[in-house]
């Protein structure tokens, strides 16, 4: 079985049904006539998408769905179709068919390149059918997908959220998902255009303008598109993070994470053997923990197949000690981001942390409160930090000699922005000694609440000094 695309030339299409349709109309079709072989897959109790292409901009029109046609040696013949005539322009970048191949036919030949029929892929049909406004129920909100509890995989459901879902970071699935609702006139759809847009550049004026319409929309239908009790972040008209205790995300997560792209996770009350076991975790890109979840739990965590996605891990304040930071070994794989903030891991955990198989690509490292003297820090620095991009080692028990420290080790940190070292024991005479480490990418060093001024720092705009 086998669905297949075929093209309804312009002539053939305004010689049965006028040159003005409207978008909406049933046509009725009945037939596709044609003997090309390349549509015999469908007789095996598939569907043939017929579309046109309509002037003067190439849209492309979805106008009839012939199901389980048959052919009687002229034409493919079914039932009459019912489906309204559809505008599927917005799914030209996503259909890619079996062969793969995409539409990719040039200005003013797509016509042409669609006269060869397309065996479609099963997305393709979930894409257009989406479309179709008998797709969609409730307010502003497609049918969502099913997520397996135990498995935490997507079912397949409404075909626009799944992409979306699928490419959480993508800003195209949105735009079409959108695409689909305001041609309902759905505020929906208005609503993810407007965050799309306003995370780009703008104007003063229009993002103001922009925002007072996306807040107004947000207050009146909130509810009914995010019906849930966590608090959270939207990013492209979709709940991007959440925030709330760990048995809260877990009761709501079958639904959340069905209909929702949520990648960034901020969870209190962790219990790091059930997160672990949690199927939902996977999807989680950023993954802060909030609470004591002590050595042992940072172990589990990290060693979890389900954590080894995650770009970023937050675990401020987590109990971690001295030996915690061993566990990390050859585990997470893809982290970018990882702050360690307030856990007394100490020089010993510095250590262990220089050890980590991939500290090389840590672009983000927070180490404030650790109780790291510069002998750990040294350790620590010695280490691959090639695409370390951002330093924090405020509060902890260094001395001047932190300068001598970073200067010896600027030839491995190629990419250091920014440094932060505010509440150590500094004084105005680091501040020479770091001015003249040759850190080529370095934009900011912050040596503020130490006993260093901002007299002493007034010819050197990298540094911040004087009071936090």
């Amino acid at each position: 079985m086998a669905d297949v695309m075929v093209v309804v030339s312009k002539a053939v299409f305004e010689k049965a049904y006028g040159k003005n349709p409207q978008l909406g109309a049933q046509l009725g079709m009945d037939r596709y006539s044609s003997a090309n072989k390349a549509i015999a897959p469908v007789g095996s109790g598939g569907k043939l998408y017929c579309v046109t292409v309509r002037p003067p901009n190439e849209s492309l029109w979805l106008v009839a769905v012939l199901e389980n046609p048959q052919f009687d040696g002229e034409a493919w013949i079914a039932k009459p179709a019912t489906t309204p005539i559809t505008d599927i322009t917005s799914l030209r970048g996503s259909l890619k068919f079996e062969s793969g191949k995409g539409i990719t036919a040039a200005a003013g030949a797509l016509g042409m390149s669609l006269q060869t029929p397309r065996v479609m892929s099963a997305n393709d049909a979930s894409l257009i059918d989406a479309l179709l406004p008998q797709a969609h129920t409730g307010e502003g909100f497609p049918a969502a997908p099913k997520i397996d509890p135990n498995t935490g995989e997507r079912k397949q459901g409404d075909a626009l959220v799944q992409a979306v879902i699928e490419e959480p970071y993508a800003d195209l699935p949105r735009q079409v998902f959108a695409d689909a609702l305001q041609a309902r006139n759905d505020p929906r759809g208005e609503f993810v255009m407007l965050e799309l847009a306003l995370a780009g550049p703008l104007s003063i004026r229009k993002r103001e303008d922009m925002k007072a319409r996306r807040d107004a929309l947000f207050a009146q239908h909130a509810k009914t598109w995010f019906p849930t009790a966590l608090d959270y972040r939207t990013r492209g008209g979709f709940i991007s993070a959440i925030t709330g205790a760990f048995g809260k995300v877990n009761a709501e997560a079958a639904t959340l994470f069905a209909t929702q792209p949520v990648v960034e996770a901020s969870l209190s009350h962790v219990e790091a053997g059930k997160l672990v076991k949690a199927p939902w975790l996977r999807h989680i890109r950023e993954l802060s923990v909030r609470g004591a979840l002590g050595d042992k739990g940072f172990a589990t965590l990290v060693a979890a197949a389900n954590a080894q996605q995650l770009t970023s891990l937050n675990v401020t304040a987590g109990g971690l000690g001295k030996k915690a930071l061993g566990s990390l070994g050859a585990h997470l794989p893809h982290c970018r981001t990882l702050v360690l903030t307030a856990n007394a891991i100490g020089d010993e955990g510095a250590a262990q942390l220089a050890e980590w198989r991939h500290l090389g690509q840590v672009e983000t490292l927070y180490l404030s409160s650790c109780g790291l003297t510069v002998a750990g820090v040294t350790k620590l620095l010695s280490a691959n930090l090639a695409s370390l991009a951002k330093l924090t080692l405020s509060k902890n028990k260094l001395d001047n000699t932190i300068g001598l420290a970073i200067a010896k080790a600027a030839p491995n940190l190629a990419k250091l922005e920014l440094l932060e070292l505010l509440g150590n024991k500094l004084d105005a005479s680091v501040v020479q000694t770091l001015a003249g480490a040759k850190l080529p990418a370095i934009r900011r060093i912050d040596v503020r609440a130490n006993r260093i001024g901002k007299p002493d720092v007034e010819k050197l705009p990298v540094f911040r000094a004087g009071q936090a």
